[in-house]
Order: structure tokens, then sequence, then C-alpha cells
């Protein structure tokens, strides 16, 4: 198969994969660039529901990036469940919400929101007592395939990590997209980049008040200087990279808000990228346009497995796309936790975590 076909074949995986997470492909066929070195072993305890033989579970996470309060945490978790042998792509959207347990060190474990995983292994000046593997330059998404792995019950094999600033850059290389808007929505507190810690002139002791009366998701309405509105007519619009970002990540608008409501947005954008992929391979530019890319993702995918999965997805019209979301339609519930964090956590109880993972399961082998 063409080395242009293999390239294109993954960056169709990856579109319908994950909004921000899509270019990722072509790297994995020019992997020293991107290549994340994890350290040897598997660190996965597999003691959930079973997966079909010969799958693969691929971790797909975005992050704020440098600049962003909070810049490691996850602000989208998916994994793409690839079965060729069933000739299936299931895509399971983690809320980034969801209350889990995270191992800061080889004999404690404490309760996060799963966004946290990738940001602890991250960070090694905080958590120094983090198990070897949880370390350094792979540690991160080491981290993050372990906490997810445990919360799904399936073995995540590889992960792939982008920021931001690199989606804009992608959509931008690419040109303008043309997005299906769902709903007209306005968001009057979308978060300034720079700006999520400027006190709104308030005095350091007025915003240690505000802080002891009001939760984190009512405090936006004190400082509204850190917030922009936006806002999206219905129906087609074109979008460059910057208003792609704001339309995927916007939670607090009161038309269309919440976990839910941005899964819709991002398939919006899928579609979109997609569209835009097939016309730039119809003409053979996609070449000149992904050498642009640069040093955009990081992922521990290396250049045989990246080949085998072109092998793989050769026929990509072939195969079956589902999209499958935890949330409170199905198996979660929405609480608070100890300090005041709106939180998600299992209906039969925080950290039981049986029908979550039987409801993946389940999915997954539907016929």
């Amino acid at each position: 198969m063409p080395a242009l076909l293999k390239r294109i074949l993954l960056v169709f995986l990856f579109a319908l994969s994950f909004t921000t997470g899509f270019f990722a492909s072509y790297f994995f066929l020019n992997f020293s660039k991107v290549f994340v070195k994890t350290p040897e072993g598997d660190f996965l305890e597999d003691d959930g529901p079973p997966i079909a033989s010969g799958s693969y579970n691929i971790l797909l996470l975005g992050y704020g990036g440098a600049g962003h309060d909070g810049g490691n945490l996850s602000d989208v978790i998916m994994v793409a469940n690839i079965n060729p042998e069933r000739k299936k792509l299931t895509l399971i959207s983690v809320p980034r919400d969801l209350w889990v347990e995270i191992p800061i060190r080889s004999d404690i474990s404490q309760n996060f929101k799963i966004n946290h995983a990738y940001a602890i292994g991250s960070d090694d000046r905080n958590y120094p007592l983090k198990e070897p593997q949880y370390k350094g330059e792979g540690g991160a998404g080491v981290l993050a395939k372990k906490v997810v792995g445990d919360t799904t019950g399936l073995a995540i094999h590889y992960f792939v990590a982008v920021d931001f600033e690199s989606f804009k850059k992608i959509v931008d290389i690419l040109g303008e997209i043309e997005v299906d808007v769902p709903v007209t929505f306005d968001d009057y507190f979308y978060p300034i980049k720079g700006r999520e810690n400027d006190t709104c002139g308030k005095s350091a002791a007025e915003i240690a008040r505000l802080h002891g009366l009001y939760s984190d998701t009512e405090l936006h309405h004190q400082f509204e200087c850190r917030y922009e509105h936006i806002h999206f007519d219905s129906g087609k619009v074109k979008m460059d990279g910057e208003a792609s970002l704001k339309f995927v990540r916007s939670r607090a608008s009161a038309q269309h808000g919440g976990d839910f409501a941005r899964s819709q947005r991002q398939r919006a954008v899928l579609v979109a990228m997609k569209g835009k992929l097939i016309s730039i391979y119809a003409t053979r530019k996609i070449d000149d346009l992904f050498n642009e890319f640069g040093n955009l993702v990081r992922t521990d995918l290396d250049l045989a497995t990246s080949k085998n999965l072109a092998q793989v997805l050769k026929k990509p019209e072939e195969y079956e796309i589902n999209f499958l979301g935890l949330d409170e339609n199905n198996v979660l519930t929405a609480t608070k936790s100890l300090d005041g964090q709106f939180i998600l956590t299992p209906k039969e109880g925080e950290g039981v975590l049986t029908g979550v993972q039987k409801f993946i399961f389940d999915e997954l082998n539907k016929n």
C-alpha cells in the first residue's frame, strides 16, 4: 500500500476518534519526532472483563498545554477500541469529572477527577513518590493508561496526547472547516487564556471570602473578567482553529452545555475535518500540509505498530463506527465530593466500577 495511503488511513481513524488527535497518525509514520519512550513492562492489571482477541485500545487525550490554568489536565478523554475481526471501531468517551482513585505512591491512592491522571503523571515535583513507571517523559501516558484501564476494564495498549494550541494550528493549516452546528447557543463564561486567575479588581481578602462562599462551578459569576461571551448559530458555519476550539470546548452554555452536548459538537467537528481531509487527499496536497505540523503530539505508538494499524485499516469503509459515552443516562450519577467539587460517580456507588465495566463490555460485544 503506498505510503501516502497509509497516512490518510491512519488520519481517517483518528479523525473519527478525536477532534484534537486526528493528525497524530502522520507522526506515527515519522515517530522519531514524537515517540515517547515509556518504562518497559506491562503495568496495567488486566483483571476487568476480557476484550475481544486481536483488538486495539488506544487512549486519546486532549489537554490545555502551556499558558492554560491546569495545562496538563485532560479536557478530552476517549478510548478508541478497534476490532479488526468484527470490523468495528468504537469511540468511548470518558467524562473528565469521573471520580476515581489515582496512585500517588506505591502504597497510597487518592481520589481525583480522572482528568488529573495525565497531569499527575507529568508532575514529578509535587508527586515525587510515584512508582518509577509513572515518572519521566513517558510517565504521564503510562499513568493515564493505568487509570483509564482500571476504570473501563479495558487493557489500554497505547496513548496519544495533544494540546489545544496544536489543534488550532492543525485546523488553520488545513484551512477553514465547515461545521454543521446542531443548536444555536451562547456561552457567557468561556475562559480567556492567561486570565484564569485574574483578580477582577478584588482584594485578596474578598477573593478568600468568595472562595469560602461558592463552589468552583458558581465562582465564575464572581469573576466575569476571566471569561468571554461566545455565540454559534445552528447550521453550516465556517470555522478557523480558534473558533473550532471554542466550539468543542464550551461547557457553560444554558442551551447546549455539559459533556453530552460537547460530545455532539466534537462529532460535528470530526465530520467537518473528515470532509476536509478527503478533499485534500483528492488534490494530493496532504504531504505538503503534514510536513508543516512539526512536533505536535506525544505518543507511545511505535513505527511497527503504526504500520500494522495502517494494514488493519486498509479498507476503512468496511468498518462500523460507534460512539459510546459514559454519562448520567446510563451508568453514572452526579454528586459533590467532600470538598464541594462537582463529580460523577458510578450509580452503584463511589469506586464500584463493576457496572461501568459490564456496560462497556456489553456494548463492545453487541451484534
